[in-house]
């Protein structure tokens, strides 16, 4: 990962962006990455399948711990005032739950964040040195009340998952269906292959 800082600080655009996305019609979802209005492409079936997966077992997993937080698909996360010129939009995120309220859109953090990787994903946006993917890790990673970051992989057996320690991050790879994905401060413990349950990849390997 290669991101800079400098990359993730370039404009205060929010406001403007989101009078963008408002005026655009419904289905479509962008993001606003270091400063610049990139649109997600549709996800194919397997990305919908793992980010329902994802998003079961961190909802079992917090009512679990009895935690005021909830996991959600698609929120938007503006990273200010950690961050000017971003706003992103995780596959499936935990937030606060006193964050949902009615007419809402935007949320200002989340506690663990997971983008399920499309090819976009690793193209460098405009003017940066950086992929997409990585730039967006760093962000994740400068959030201050963000605990866990999962970056997945949808064509193999493949999660990083990135987890706060103390001032410092840790990163690990698991890349074996019956690795364990742990992370305590979401719940969270399951096999690496009840993340891609009913999909493609699984019916190919058995």
């Amino acid at each position: 990962m290669t991101a800079s800082l400098a990359e993730l600080a370039p404009l205060d655009l929010h406001q403007s962006f989101q009078d963008f996305v408002a005026a655009r019609p419904d289905g479509e979802t962008w993001e606003l990455v270091a400063g610049r209005f990139l649109m997600q492409a549709q996800p194919n079936i397997n990305h919908q399948i793992i980010a329902g997966n994802l998003d079961r077992l961190l909802t079992n997993g917090i009512e679990r711990l009895g935690l005021p937080r909830i996991s959600l698909q698609n929120p938007a996360v503006d990273l200010r005032p950690a961050l000017e010129g971003h706003i992103y939009v995780p596959d499936v995120a935990i937030i606060d739950a006193a964050e949902v309220e009615p007419g809402r859109n935007v949320v200002s953090a989340c506690f663990l964040a997971a983008e399920i990787i499309s090819p976009s994903d690793r193209r460098k946006p405009a003017g940066t040195k950086s992929r997409k993917i990585e730039i967006k890790l760093l962000g994740y990673e400068a959030l201050p009340m963000c605990e866990a970051v999962l970056l997945v992989e949808q064509h193999a057996f493949d999660i990083t998952l990135s987890e706060r320690t103390g001032s410092d991050w840790a990163r690990r790879r698991l890349t074996d269906p019956d690795d364990r994905l742990v992370i305590a401060s979401a719940g969270l413990d399951c096999r690496l292959g009840d993340v891609y349950a009913r999909t493609m990849l699984v019916r190919a390997s058995r």
